[in-house]
């Protein structure tokens, strides 16, 4: 399915006018920049967010676009090496992305992400500034298969959450091993009051490290598994949203 995937960043102008006249799907992924304890860069949620992407337009199709490195991360505005939009900027950088590609011709857009705060704003942006505003169908959400990668690691998870643990790391080890510093990864489960999730408390209020579980369990064979697993369940989902549409999806 060569012809049905391209790599935007790496394109022409004549190529991407080409490919989204053939092929007018889009998909975006969506990171954040922020600290992932002394063993992961801060760009790993981008970098993860945009090998999905790739694999998962190869499984499929799709115009893959580079990443947005920005994202909704409140949870670390206090914390160095993070960075945040402002939930209403985030609506805006969404919304105003998706109304560029409708120029082009775009009829539908994967938002994918690779940090888990970032949905939660997407739909708000889908909800109220581009659904029935803007002619472009848009699919949101972070990478498919979680669940069972959750169910499938070494590791407990702590309170269900994904950040520089086992999965995150193991993903990093498949997708750029030069940049995983193992020698410093260390379990890390800092205690959480019974009133987390239901008050102002974040991540970022009780991390220790930046580490929220146990990255030594991580391996590059479990990150390559975890990548092709999230590759196909989100090559599948959007392949149901493209034919739910009634938007082509053959050659």
């Amino acid at each position: 399915m060569t012809d049905l995937y391209l790599e935007a960043g790496l394109a022409t102008l004549p190529e991407i006018k080409d490919f989204v006249a053939r092929c007018p799907y889009v998909i975006l992924p969506v990171g954040s920049t922020e600290q992932h304890g002394p063993h992961l860069p801060i760009n790993t949620d981008t970098m993860i967010a945009e090998a999905v992407a790739l694999a998962t337009a190869k499984r499929s199709r799709g115009l893959v676009l580079p990443g947005i490195p920005l994202g909704y991360a409140w949870v670390w505005r206090d914390v160095p090496a993070s960075l945040t939009l402002s939930f209403d900027t985030y609506v805006r950088v969404i919304t105003e992305t998706v109304e560029s590609l409708s120029r082009w011709g775009v009829k539908a857009v994967y938002v994918m992400s690779g940090h888990g705060a970032n949905p939660q704003v997407i739909k708000h942006a889908l909800r109220e500034s581009i659904h029935g505003k803007i002619d472009v169908k848009v699919l949101y959400g972070m990478y498919a298969g979680l669940k069972e990668m959750i169910a499938e690691a070494d590791s407990d998870s702590w309170h269900g959450d994904v950040h520089a643990e086992e999965i995150e790391t193991s993903l990093m080890l498949a997708i750029a091993p030069h940049l995983v510093r193992m020698e410093l990864a260390a379990a890390d489960y800092p205690p959480a009051p019974a009133d987390y999730g239901q008050s102002e408390l974040a991540m970022g209020h009780l991390m220790r490290s930046g580490v929220f579980g146990d990255p030594t369990k991580a391996t590059a064979e479990k990150g390559r598994r975890w990548l092709d697993l999230a590759a196909d369940r989100s090559a599948a989902l959007w392949t149901s949203f493209l034919e739910r549409h009634n938007l082509p999806t053959g050659e």
